[in-house]
C-alpha cells in the first residue's frame, strides 16, 4: 500500500523496495531525461537490484524506479528478473560480497539459527 497525502501529490516506493532488501545496482541517475508523470519535471533514475537464494540458483530482480525532486512522486517503471544461474561458491561469495554490509549481518546471523 502506497502512501498517498490528501491532496493526492506523490507516492512513495522507493523505501518500501529498500525495505525489502533491494540495494542500488548504479549510482541514481540525476540527469536524465526522463520526466514526472504528475508535473513533468525531471525526474531521478534508481537502478535497484535484488539477489534471491532458493533451491540451489540464484536469481537477481532488477527494478527502475523513478523519483520526482519537484512533487515527490515515485513510480516504479520496470521489475523484472535476470535469467537463474546455478549457483557455485564462487559467484555467491560475489553476490555475498555486493550485499549492503547490514544484509550480510543478517543473513550470517540467520544462518547460525
Amino acid at each position: 500500500m502506497a502512501s498517498t497525502p490528501l491532496s493526492g501529490g506523490f507516492t512513495l516506493e522507493l523505501g518500501k523496495l529498500y525495505n525489502d532488501f533491494w540495494f542500488n545496482a548504479a549510482e541514481p541517475n540525476h540527469t536524465s531525461f526522463f520526466t514526472c508523470s504528475k508535473c513533468s519535471a525531471r525526474v531521478v533514475v534508481h537502478k535497484l537490484e535484488k539477489l534471491v537464494f532458493a533451491f540451489g540458483k540464484m536469481t537477481i530482480k532488477h527494478c527502475t524506479v523513478h523519483t520526482c525532486p519537484a512533487c515527490l512522486h515515485e513510480e516504479v517503471i520496470a521489475m523484472a528478473e535476470a535469467p537463474k544461474k546455478k549457483a557455485t561458491k564462487q559467484n555467491l561469495a560475489k553476490l555475498f560480497a555486493k550485499l549492503p554490509l547490514s544484509v550480510q549481518k543478517q543473513l550470517l546471523m540467520n544462518r547460525g539459527a
